[in-house]
């Protein structure tokens, strides 16, 4: 079985990354894919950048050239729900689009057309597989739920509560669900797991510098439980 990890910044991968045996690095489109062994398994590790196109152009080039079982994109988010404070881990049972709207032609808001969903959902095996690693941490609040993606950085209580009403996300982000998308298309398992680094409000220009190497120090830790498990 192959593992494909995406991270969008050098932070949320570059552990693996070193932590890797056998490494072969090759690239494609300007976007560096690190093949090798953690924790006795095969994986391939990629920075995708910042950004739903971004993360698109990653995942496709990784399934059609590297052909992974699962893709899992870890990372940091900010935080939508009172119930999650910084470092706190979110894995995604599904994900949605908030920034995509086609509603002025009668769809509803977040409806992405070509495959007539708005959440696009994870496989539950793997789900609760992730989250048995992530419970196992120590000190670690876990939620399952839904993450929101959109090529924003959210740092407004407006906009926050504009996808809480619409989406009941738990968090939101830049890639996640442009990940899903096109593994929901290629037919590849996928899962996203986040890390608290701010609260996506009018703190978060401040919260994200401040607490990003703790989030990520979190969700590594988790990926290596799941590989370990």
């Amino acid at each position: 079985m192959k593992i494909g990890i995406i991270g969008a910044m050098d932070i949320e991968v570059e552990e693996l990354i070193n932590s890797m045996e056998n490494i072969k690095k090759e690239t494609i489109s300007k976007i560096d894919f690190y093949q090798g062994k953690l924790q006795g398994k095969d994986l391939v590790v990629a920075k995708s950048g910042v950004g739903k196109v971004q993360a698109a152009l990653c995942t496709q080039t990784m399934i059609l050239k590297y052909a992974p079982d699962t893709i899992i994109n870890t990372g940091v988010a900010g935080s939508l729900s009172s119930d999650l404070d910084i470092a706190d881990l979110v894995i995604s049972d599904g994900v949605v689009q908030h920034d995509f709207d086609v509603s002025a032609f009668g769809k509803p808001v977040g409806m992405i057309s070509e495959i007539d969903l708005i959440k696009i959902p994870c496989k539950k095996e793997l789900v609760e597989k992730i989250e048995y690693s992530a419970k196992i941490l120590e000190d670690t609040n876990v939620l399952v739920g839904t993450i929101a993606s959109g090529d924003q950085f959210i740092a407004s209580k407006e906009k926050k509560d504009y996808i809480v009403d619409n989406f009941n996300a738990l968090c939101t982000e830049m890639e996640g669900a442009a990940i899903g998308h096109v593994c929901y298309i290629n037919d590849v398992d996928f899962c996203i797991i986040r890390a608290m680094s701010d609260k996506a409000d009018g703190s978060a220009h401040m919260d994200f510098p401040s607490f990003v190497e703790i989030a990520v120090d979190k969700s590594i830790k988790l990926i290596n439980n799941f590989l370990r498990n």
